[in-house]
């Protein structure tokens, strides 16, 4: 008579490596992060909802509503345009000292920080163009 039982329990080869070993750990916590991003994204996509706008002759949101969402812009853009003044006058005092040090890098960067503050100014003034009213 052949025994024919197998163990219950089979010997894996440990790793004896501990630099082995925790590669191994972080590329299973990789694994999990991975695949939960990927499910959060996959399930955000699988939700969506389709809105549509109201007529023009009435229902939905009023007149009042959209006037509360225009002076709320109106009141950022009034502020962020401070900003891009504030950032512009910044620039003008860089390039000023650049000058003085004959700094060629610093006069670039100064040069740039004053135009990118008058952009930002500019794109607030130009808040009409992109603002759609009914």
């Amino acid at each position: 008579m052949e025994n024919k039982n197998t163990l219950a329990v089979s010997e894996k080869k440990q790793h004896t490596n501990p630099i082995k070993r925790a590669f191994t750990a972080v590329s299973t916590k990789v694994n999990r992060i991975i695949t939960t991003v990927t499910t959060m994204l996959t399930v955000t996509l699988m939700t969506t909802v389709s809105a549509f706008a109201a007529p023009a002759g009435g229902g939905g949101i009023g007149d009042e509503g959209v006037d509360q969402f225009n002076a709320v812009i109106e009141f950022f853009a009034k502020w962020i345009g401070r900003i891009g003044l504030v950032v512009a006058f910044v620039g003008g005092i860089m390039f000023a000292l650049a000058i003085k040090n004959e700094d060629a890098e610093a006069k670039t960067r100064g040069l740039m920080t004053l135009a990118s503050g008058f952009v930002v100014f500019a794109l607030t003034l130009a808040l009409d163009f992109f603002m759609t009213t009914p």
